[in-house]
């Protein structure tokens, strides 16, 4: 991936969802169609298992895409995902990557997955279509 400046970090988190769980994303690394953050995972997502909830993965997942996407310089949602939930953990470090391997006129197709920071094992993986809405304003 391209360097990573400070400028297109804060362009690309400026699309992620104000919730405080998310307030911890570090980008890593970013290209046009492609994007690596890591996160803290806070032990307010995490399910009576003690691991975190299935919503909380797929919201990383799907704010992976749209950055991914919104490198291209578009506006985008998401029109359809497939999610495989791999490995159950805990409140720790993650990184989650977003690669796109289709850009259209109208959609974009985005691999992403989440891997524990400490290990490299695989949490998750998705397939996103995303929805181009247009340039960026």
């Amino acid at each position: 991936m391209t360097e990573l400046t400070p400028e297109l970090a804060a362009e690309l988190k400026r699309n992620v969802p104000p919730q405080r769980e998310l307030e911890g994303i570090e980008i890593t690394a970013s290209e046009p169609g492609g994007v690596r953050y890591e996160i803290d995972v806070p032990s307010s997502v995490l399910n009576y298992h003690g691991t975190i909830h299935g919503g909380f993965v797929s919201t990383l997942l799907e704010v992976a895409a749209g950055m991914a996407t919104y490198a291209y310089g578009v506006s985008n949602v998401a029109l359809a995902c497939s999610t495989n939930f791999i490995r159950a953990v805990g409140a720790e470090r993650v990184a989650v990557t977003a690669e796109a391997s289709h850009k259209g006129r109208s959609t974009a197709v985005v691999h992403c997955s989440i891997n524990q920071a400490s290990t490299g094992k695989l949490v998750a993986e998705a397939t996103y279509t995303m929805f181009l809405l247009g340039p960026l304003a």
